[in-house]
């Protein structure tokens, strides 16, 4: 019997899971939840790798083809913000990765221990130096995803403000220096039964003719457990807080043994898609919170899955 995501825009490597803890070239609990570029010609992973006190720290993996990965024996050297540095923070997590005005930026959540999540920033022009932005926002937000181009002549981030009872959805905002956000919008997210609990971004937008093509995640309750699933949606090019075109069907949920089993059980979630040089896209995810995978389409056929639904 042919599963969903056999028959959908979006297609499970054979190879999956690419990266396990064993995969490592060291000894830890699990890595997940990955930033993905395609830097100097190849895929690049920042890994979130938990060790065995699961305390959280990242690692740079690169692949020629994105599939196979060498990855770093070493974590980055990412300083802490004054921020940080003041209050102290628990852990950074799922990073993001953004090519804009010729340098990539970091983009990540921060959870501090005295405030709860908060979003935080760093750029970088080789994945071994990483210059922090000095602040990072107010709490409680996360999910900070910046678009690889200004529009309208500021720089626009997707984001989720996040409500009293953990939920929220996905929002925009605009900033003229990446320091000063504001005119912040909330999208007219599809009501689904599948995301019914919440909802965030995923990978960095993509530009197309029909719109930006934004791959995210959303959460609905079950009776056992709280499931995550990825979706696809067209945003308005000049005005991303409309949406142009979003399918009441989810592209991708946690079926596979390795995505129903591990640290968070039954969840599917994408930090980076990588447009690789053969037009194939390579959308990475991390599985139970314990796992990398992969699943590949073309732009031009999530598009196409989008525009369906209008």
């Amino acid at each position: 019997m042919l599963r969903p995501s056999t028959k959908g825009p979006l297609k499970r490597h054979p190879a999956n899971p690419i990266l396990t803890p064993e995969d490592m070239p060291f000894y830890c609990y699990s890595v997940f939840n990955s930033g993905a570029v395609l830097f100097e010609g190849k895929a690049l992973l920042l890994l979130r790798v938990e060790s065995c006190e699961r305390k959280t720290d990242f690692y740079v993996a690169t692949s020629g083809d994105g599939v196979h990965f060498d990855v770093s024996p070493e974590p980055i050297d990412y300083p802490l913000t004054e921020t940080e540095q003041r209050y102290g923070k628990a852990h950074r997590f799922d990073m993001r990765i953004t090519p804009l005005d010729g340098t990539y930026y970091v983009t990540h959540a921060s959870w501090m221990k005295r405030w709860g999540c908060s979003m935080g920033m760093a750029t970088t022009d080789d994945f071994a130096h990483f210059k922090p932005f000095p602040h990072i926002s107010v709490p409680s937000n996360r999910n900070h995803v910046l678009f690889p181009e200004k529009i309208g002549g500021l720089y626009c981030r997707l984001e989720r403000p996040q409500d009293t009872r953990g939920g929220g959805e996905i929002w925009v905002s605009y900033s003229p220096d990446l320091e000063f956000w504001g005119r912040s919008m909330p999208l007219d997210m599809p009501k689904t039964s599948w995301s019914g609990n919440k909802s965030g971004a995923g990978a960095v937008p993509i530009k197309t003719d029909h719109g930006w093509l934004a791959i995210y995640h959303a959460t609905a309750s079950t009776c056992s457990t709280e499931n995550y699933y990825l979706g696809a949606m067209l945003l308005d090019l000049e005005d991303p807080s409309t949406i142009v075109a979003a399918p009441g069907e989810f592209i991708l949920a946690a079926e596979e043994v390795y995505e129903c089993v591990g640290q968070t059980p039954n969840v599917v979630f994408t930090n980076g898609a990588v447009e690789m040089p053969d037009g194939t896209l390579h959308v990475y995810y991390g599985a139970a919170d314990t796992r990398m995978c992969l699943a590949t389409s073309t732009v031009a056929e999530l598009v196409d899955f989008c525009l369906r639904a209008k």
